[in-house]
């Protein structure tokens, strides 16, 4: 659901040239507007929405604003979706949910290309809009192109390259949109899984991410993050003025197939859980071992509960620190969290000298537990995170057999 430029100095020059060119332009559909009814009816707006593509970044569509001039030739797309992945502390502010995204301005030529070239359909929704709509709706764009209302805080949940559009086509129509109800129940982790369940490993990064707040029940409207739904919505939407008289949001679908095939590589050729059986497998032969030679592996526990800990680190982050939605009451910080990091030198030598230590009692209780109440947790978990929580209960259990000393 976003786009990224590259190097921030061509997309400024982009920006820049965009903008002056449409201000010129939106002078001209004004005045033929007025005194040329032919040359309103060759203004085109249209809500483009590109299918999902491969990247973590397009893996749910995305969806941009376009202009013809089918007279001039003159055709842009406004894009919310823009970002610059060379811009500093790119991974950490977007980690914090502080990441700052901006509309955007390109000739659709480029925009096609990019996607197209991607493997994705630009799905284009022809807008049913009277010339006076098309003229406050250009205007509210060029307004919002302007470098100081340029940046936006990007929220993925609630603010982002579909409510975008959506919100300042809502401003712009003379009257109201009426949208047809949506009925089906769904949650945000559910709608995510619909696009994601080709990808297991960004699923399970995406599961492991958000919270109990992402199981909860959802209206239409806020199903409208996704592009998807969002023009699904529209294609059944009307507008509706103040004497009650409707007409169809959108006047024509049209579609510009993808020029490559969409990548369907898988990221990896085995499956979370597959993996976290093989750890499993590995686990128990270590334990094993260990039971047999009765001396405690020490390096497997520092890979382990390393592990355990900087993926703690990360969730603490989003549990604590972060302004994403959906991430605050995450029950998997229980399992991941940075407690092990500050214990693992002293779990490391107490198991060298086979001297048990209180905490893994303590913590042992707490696996199990968590296990037990697997099913219970008001949080749809992953399965995946079941064989990780046997690892740790196996090297928790491991020590407190075969250590026997306080």
């Amino acid at each position: 659901m976003a786009y990224n430029f590259g190097k921030r100095s061509f997309t400024l020059l982009i920006f820049l040239a965009s903008f002056f060119m449409m201000k010129a332009q939106m002078l001209d559909t004004k005045l033929d507007n007025q005194n040329d009814v032919v040359a309103s009816d060759s203004i085109k707006i249209s809500l483009l929405t590109c299918t999902p593509g491969p990247e973590v970044y397009a893996l749910y569509g995305h969806m941009a604003i376009r202009y013809q001039n089918l007279l001039s030739g003159e055709d842009f797309v406004f894009n919310y979706g823009t970002f610059d992945m060379n811009a500093p502390y790119f991974i950490p502010k977007f980690a914090l949910g502080l990441m700052d995204y901006q509309l955007g301005g390109v000739p659709y030529e480029y925009f096609h290309g990019h996607y197209s070239n991607d493997g994705a359909d630009i799905i284009a929704q022809v807008l049913n809009l009277t010339p006076e709509e098309e003229i406050k709706l250009m205007n509210l764009l060029i307004e919002n192109f302007k470098p100081e209302n340029r940046e936006y805080r990007y929220n993925f949940l609630y603010d982002n390259c579909a409510t975008r559009p959506r919100d300042i086509l809502e401003k712009c129509v003379d009257g109201e949109i009426v949208y047809s109800q949506d009925t089906i129940k769904s949650t945000y982790r559910t709608l995510l899984h619909e696009f994601n369940d080709r990808w297991p490993w960004s699923k399970l990064g995406v599961d492991l991410a958000l919270g109990a707040e992402a199981d909860r029940p959802i209206n239409a409207r806020q199903k409208e993050f996704l592009p998807s739904y969002l023009m699904e919505h529209f294609n059944k939407a009307v507008i509706r003025d103040g004497s009650g008289k409707e007409r169809p949001l959108v006047k024509e679908v049209n579609v510009d197939k993808a020029i490559s095939p969409l990548d369907e590589t898988p990221e990896f050729i085995l499956s979370p859980m597959a993996c976290a059986l093989i750890f499993l497998a590995i686990s128990l032969l270590v334990s094993i071992c260990e039971f047999y030679r009765k001396k405690i592996v020490w390096w497997y526990d520092l890979c382990i509960f390393l592990a355990q800990g900087l993926t703690g680190i990360i969730l603490f982050i989003l549990v604590f620190l972060s302004e994403h939605p959906c991430t605050s009451s995450n029950w998997l910080i229980v399992l991941f969290n940075p407690i092990p990091l500050f214990f693992l030198p002293r779990i490391i030598s107490r198991g060298r000298c086979l001297r048990s230590d209180l905490y893994h009692i303590i913590y042992g209780v707490i696996l199990t537990l968590f296990i037990i109440f697997f099913g219970l947790i008001p949080q749809n978990i992953p399965l995946t995170v079941l064989p990780l929580a046997l690892i740790l209960l196996m090297r928790h259990t491991s020590h407190f057999i075969l250590c026997r000393k306080i």
